[in-house]
Parts: C-alpha cells; structure tokens; sequence
C-alpha cells in the first residue's frame, strides 16, 4: 500500500473514531435534559431514581474499562469500535419500548458493557497512525467529546418536544432515545468498513524448503511462547507494576476533574429546570450549546502546548474551570450559558491536554491498558454523579426552586476541578516509570530467545 493510501486511510480512520467519540458521548447524556419528564412519566420517587439509569450506565462503562484495555491491546479495533456502538443503540433503543424502571436499569447496565470497548480502543488507535505527531491526533479525536455533549441534550430536548409520531404508548421522552438509536446503529456499520487497523496479522508458516526448515516440535515451542509473552504489538508489552501505580495514583486526583465534569451536565439541566423554569427543549439547548465551543478547543489544547508547555496548560485548564464553575450560580441568567461555555473549554480542553500528556509518555502496545486502567478508576468515580446530584437536588426540596439553593453544589464541583491539577507532576513522572520497566521487558524477550534457540 503507498504512502498516501496509507496517509489517506488514516484521515478516515481519524474521522470516523471522532465521530465514534461524539455518538459515545451523545448517547450517554441524552437523558439528561429529560428527568423531569421521566420521573413524572414512571411516577417516580424523585430525580435521582431517573439519573440513576446514567449513573449505572456510567458505572458499568467505567469498572469494566481494564477489560476493554486488553481487548483493545489484542484483538481488532475496527471490531471492537463497531460493536461498541451497535450494542450501545440497541440499549438506547430498548429505553424508548419500556416502560418499567427494573428494565431500564438492566438496559443501563447493557449500554455500559458496551460502551467501556470505546476509549481503550479509540484512544490506542488513532495514536499509531500518527506516531509523530500523537498529540494532534488525541486533539481532534477529542473534537468528538465536545460535539456528542453537543448533540446528545440538543437532540433528545428537541425531539422531546416536536416529535408528533406515535406508536403504541411510547412517551414524548421516548422518541428520541429510539430515533437517535437507530441512527447510531446505521452508523456502527458504516465504521466497519470505513476503520483501519494498524496492527498486522502475524501468523507463523514454516517453509519446507527453507535451509533451517522449522520442526513441528519446534513450531510447537515457538507458538506457546509467543501466546504467553506476545509480541509488542498484540499486547505482550507488559504494563509493569511501577507504571500501573503511576496511573493508579494520577487516577486518583484526576477523577476529581471527571466527577465535577459529568456532574456539571446533570446540575445545569436541574438548576435551569428547577430555579429558573426552563422547558425540556430550552434545558436541553443550554446544555448542548455550552459544550459547542469546546468542539474547536481540544485540537487547538494539544496544538499549543506541546512538549514542556503540556503540563502547565493542564493545570491552567482545571484551575480556571474551577473558577467559572465555582461563580455559575452568582452570575445573572443572561450571563450564565457564556460562563458555562467557558467552565466546559477548559474542562474538555483539559482532557485533551491530559491523554496526550499520558498517552505520549507511555509504549504504544500498552496504551489500551492504560486507558482502561484510568477509565476503571476515575470514571468510575466519576459516574457516580449524576445519582449524587440528583440526590442532593432532591434534598434541596423547596430550596432548588431559587438559585441560591444552587450555591454549594456548584462551588463544590468548582473545588473538585482545582483539585485535580495535582495530577501534573504525577504525569511528569510516567516517563520515568515506563523507564524503570524496560529493563523487565528486555528480560522477558530475551528469555523467549534463549528458549527458542534452546530447541
């Protein structure tokens, strides 16, 4: 294949996982926007058994995200990127043919199994058809976070309120949730085709005629070897232990970015629905429209901070974010979607700012696994909020109907982000851990040698 084939089918690949980013992203928040209209529509408790199916849904995503980190280290990306969407639509779909909460918990728990195969792979994909210039590449798939974000709340608010089709009892809050469904499972099909893999498929074929022809016995040998160590680019590059507490440890501060970001959806939806009266349709465009301008930031994060200027732009981000968060409710109405707009450029843009500040210190074979390592631990935590902010809004009671009930949430997520820039030096220091391991990994290769040579 030439190079500009090669070059050509990597763009696409690029733009299809940046596509893949934004449908992951849409399809997890487009019940946000619709709550209230769920909880009346069930006769729920409050808004916190709705935001609950989020919350699952997240969780599951998250936990199992380790797995999915090896799946993507082993097998096939194309596969696993497909599959992730096809099975997270069919979830979506069923939301919008039940009725019973027990069924949108189980279809919440399915969703989140699918949906944990697309960071590991996406994240170690696009980054080996650009090894020269990763952290663009992590930029403008980030592109996909801000646009999902965007167009999950816009949607689900928009059709909430003008789909007029009916069929059978299905709610207003229904139809969007099967409409956008049957869009992303078209999609997951499209990408099949469209994705490429990077890894080659080795397989081992003796030649019979060959000088040092290789023995059955001999074959044997070599095959279970290479199923125990791998080769670097299926996977057995091992993560190693000092590198695993890195991304533990740098887990651990930045989940509090994480838990404010995914919490900031779920409280400006119930804040303008609560203290300011806004409709499911208006909700929904604040929402959407806040996340609209980090569509553009996160290619533009990477492109000026490379190298030396990558950790300090981190810090910046989540300092800075902190603060509009912090000041949201304190600003009049007429202000509140800009400041909001603001909080997400450097929230999103810090996201960006971080994988490539991690993914670029650390062996392409085992960048899967530190993804889904990360995502195991901060995402887990950080799925948790969207229960803990509709609890807290419900505990709220007649204090949610003016802004000032809002004053702690808002300033707690705020703290929550200033937090997280403690992660920086603990990713400055992921280079020296992939270091430390290298000689382990030598040992392993060169213990493979021996016992080939051996027979």
């Amino acid at each position: 294949m030439s190079g500009a084939v090669r070059g050509w089918r990597s763009h696409v690949t690029l733009v299809c996982c940046t596509l893949l980013h934004a449908f992951t992203h849409a399809l997890g928040t487009l019940l946000v926007p619709l709550y209230l209209l769920i909880v009346a529509d069930l006769h729920l408790r409050g808004v916190r058994q709705a935001s609950l199916v989020i919350t699952i849904y997240g969780f599951v995503y998250c936990i199992a995200s380790y797995v999915g980190g090896l799946l993507a280290d082993r097998f096939d990306r194309r596969f696993l990127l497909s599959i992730r969407l096809a099975g997270n639509a069919l979830a979506i779909i069923g939301f919008g043919l039940t009725r019973r909460y027990e069924v949108l918990i189980a279809l919440g728990v399915l969703a989140g199994l699918f949906g944990t195969l697309f960071h590991p792979s996406a994240n170690s994909l696009v980054p080996s058809h650009y090894p020269k210039n990763p952290g663009l590449a992590i930029g403008i798939l980030g592109m996909g976070s801000g646009l999902g974000f965007f167009a999950g709340p816009q949607f689900a608010g928009w059709r909430a309120e003008n789909a007029t089709w009916h069929f059978g009892s299905i709610a207003d809050w229904q139809r969007p949730c099967i409409e956008f469904g049957l869009i992303a499972l078209g999609a997951s099909v499209v990408f099949l085709f469209l994705l490429r893999e990077t890894r080659a498929k080795h397989s081992v074929k003796p030649d019979p005629n060959a000088r040092d022809a290789m023995l059955p016995a001999r074959l044997a040998v070599e095959a279970i070897v290479t199923d125990i160590t791998g080769s670097p680019e299926t996977g057995g590059h091992a993560m190693g232990k000092p590198l695993r507490r890195r991304v533990i440890a740098i887990a651990a501060i930045l989940g509090f970015r994480d838990f404010a970001g995914v919490a900031s959806l779920t409280i400006v939806s119930l804040y303008l629905q609560k203290a300011h009266g806004y409709d499911t349709h208006r909700a929904g465009f604040t929402v959407g429209t806040m996340m609209l301008l980090s569509v553009l930031i996160n290619p533009l994060a990477t492109w000026i901070s490379p190298g030396t200027r990558r950790l300090p732009a981190l810090a910046i981000s989540v300092i800075s974010g902190g603060v509009f968060l912090a000041t949201a409710p304190f600003v009049r109405l007429a202000y509140f979607l800009p400041v909001m707009a603001m909080f997400q450029v450097c929230q999103l843009g810090s996201y960006a700012i971080s994988d490539a500040a991690m993914l670029e210190r650390v062996d392409s074979a085992v960048r899967g696994r530190v993804v889904g390592l990360f995502l195991t631990l901060a995402g887990t935590f950080a799925s948790l909020s969207p229960f803990a902010m509709g609890l807290w809004v419900d505990l709220l009671g007649e204090r949610a109907k003016s802004a000032s009930g809002f004053i702690w949430p808002f300033a707690t997520l705020g703290a929550m982000m200033i937090i997280a820039a403690f992660a920086t030096p603990l990713i400055a220091g992921l280079a020296k851990k992939q270091e430390e391991q290298e000689p382990q990994i030598s040992q392993i290769a060169q213990m493979k040698t021996d016992a080939l040579q051996s027979v």
